[in-house]
């Protein structure tokens, strides 16, 4: 990740386990010291540990505290966790729960200019439009959502972006495969410069 950062490249990150985003974020925290993450999922993501482990996909966000500042943080579509963990969102993060348009429209003009790291977790759409992921969330947003938030999020300084959590073995009917396939597409065409 050094090397694709060294080299002014794109870096686009592609997932399984949500993990696979903190070592993108650990490298452009150092490059991008007040570096924002977005991180749009159905889940917070602040776990301290999963049945011991601290490097797990529901303690991403809480690993990522460790290079960026928490009001460096702002999450869309949160609609599960722990008590403890929106506290903790509450508190120290600028969290969104449910919606991820609305919210995102109106942080635009705030998230301009600065260096911004996408990381979307696919459970973040309802699992209707894509029920291939290890821990779908009903109650999502829609796959037309999905892309809209892209075109979005292209107008800001967005510097690395990733989607995980894809599970294709878990949606044989593959609509999840076809959107991510399509988000990544859209991220290619309108943030890599």
């Amino acid at each position: 990740m050094r090397k694709v950062v060294a080299d002014g490249k794109f870096p686009i990150g592609l997932g399984g386990e949500h993990l696979v985003s903190l070592a993108p974020i650990k490298v452009m925290a150092e490059k991008y010291p007040d570096l924002v993450i977005v991180h749009i999922d159905a889940h917070t993501d602040l776990r301290e540990e999963m049945e011991g482990e601290q490097l797990s996909h529901s303690a991403i966000i809480r690993r990522a505290l460790d290079y960026v500042k928490p009001e460096n943080v702002y999450q869309f579509g949160i609609r599960s966790g722990l008590k403890e963990e929106f506290q903790f969102a509450r508190e120290n993060l600028h969290l969104y729960k449910f919606g991820v348009i609305e919210p995102l429209e109106a942080c635009l003009e705030e998230l301009k200019g600065r260096p911004v790291y996408v990381t979307y977790d696919i459970d973040a759409i309802d699992p209707a439009f894509a029920p291939g992921t290890g821990t779908a969330e009903p109650g999502g947003i829609t796959s037309a959502e999905a892309l809209q938030s892209i075109y979005m999020l292209s107008q800001l300084n967005v510097v690395g972006f990733d989607l995980v959590e894809v599970a294709p073995v878990l949606d044989p009917s593959e609509r999840t495969q076809i959107l991510a396939s399509k988000m990544i597409r859209e991220v290619i065409l309108t943030m890599v410069k």
